[in-house]
C-alpha cells in the first residue's frame, strides 16, 4: 500500500487552485473565513469551559439528592451557542478542503456530519436552557450525553482524516484526536470541565492553519505554474 506523503501548504494550495483565477479567489475566501470561524469558535469554547469551572461545584448522580447541580450562568449560556456555530462553520471548511484535495473525502464527510449533528444537539440544548430555563434546564443531560458522544466520534474521525490525508500537519491530527477523546472524561459539574479547553485549542489551531493557507496564493501559484 502506497504511503500518503503530507503536502506542504504551498503544494496543497497549488493542487486546489490550478486553473482559473476565480478558483484561487474562492479558495482564499473559503479558507480564510472558515479558518477564522474555527479560531474564534475554539477559543470561545475554551473560554466558556473556563468560566463554567469558576461556578460552585455541582453534583453527579446520587449526590444531586442533597446538592444542587452547577448551572450555566453569566456569559456561558451565550458564549457556548456562539462557539458551537463558529465551530460548525470551521469544520465545514474542512469538508471543502477534503473535497478539493481529493483525499479521504468520505472519512472527512463522515466526521464532519457526525460532529455537526452532535454540535447541533448541544446547541439546541444550550438554547433551551438559556432562553426558557435561565441556565438551569433539568433535561440538559438528554442533550449533552448524545450530543457529546456524536461530537467526540466526529472529531476523532476528523483527526484520523488529518493523519491519513496529510492536508494538515499530522501532529495537529493527533492533537485533535487526543483532545477529542479527553472530552469523555469532561463533566460540566466538576473541575473536569476544563478538559474542554484542549479541544478548543485544537480546533483553534486547525483554524489557524486553514487561515494561513489562505494567505499563500502567490507563492503557490508560482509553484503550480
Amino acid at each position: 500500500m502506497r504511503a500518503i506523503v503530507p503536502w506542504s501548504p504551498d503544494e496543497l494550495w497549488a493542487a486546489m487552485t490550478i486553473g482559473k483565477s476565480q478558483d484561487r479567489t474562492l479558495s482564499t475566501q473559503i479558507l480564510r473565513w472558515t479558518g477564522m470561524a474555527a479560531v474564534l469558535g475554539g477559543l470561545l469554547c475554551g473560554l466558556a469551559a473556563l468560566l463554567h469551572s469558576l461556578e460552585p461545584t455541582g453534583c453527579i448522580g446520587m449526590e444531586c439528592e442533597t446538592r444542587e447541580m452547577r448551572s450555566a450562568t453569566g456569559l456561558v449560556p451565550f458564549i457556548s451557542p456562539v462557539a458551537t456555530i463558529l465551530i460548525l462553520i470551521g469544520i465545514a471548511g474542512l469538508t471543502w478542503l477534503a473535497r478539493q484535495a481529493g483525499r479521504y473525502k468520505r472519512l472527512a464527510n463522515a466526521g464532519v456530519i457526525c460532529a455537526a449533528a452532535g454540535l447541533a444537539v448541544l446547541f439546541l440544548g444550550g438554547f433551551i436552557q438559556a432562553v426558557f430555563f435561565n441556565g438551569d434546564f433539568p433535561g440538559m443531560p438528554f442533550f449533552v450525553i448524545p450530543g457529546l458522544l456524536a461530537v467526540i466520534t466526529g472529531f476523532v474521525l476528523i483527526g484520523v482524516f488529518i493523519l491519513r490525508s496529510g492536508v494538515l500537519p499530522r501532529w495537529l491530527g493527533i492533537f485533535l484526536l487526543v483532545s477529542s477523546v479527553l472530552l469523555l472524561a469532561a463533566n460540566e459539574q466538576t473541575i473536569t470541565v476544563l478538559l474542554v479547553i484542549p479541544f478548543g485549542l485544537a480546533v483553534a489551531t486547525v483554524g489557524v492553519f486553514m487561515w494561513t493557507m489562505a494567505d499563500r496564493p502567490k507563492t503557490a501559484a508560482v509553484a503550480a505554474g
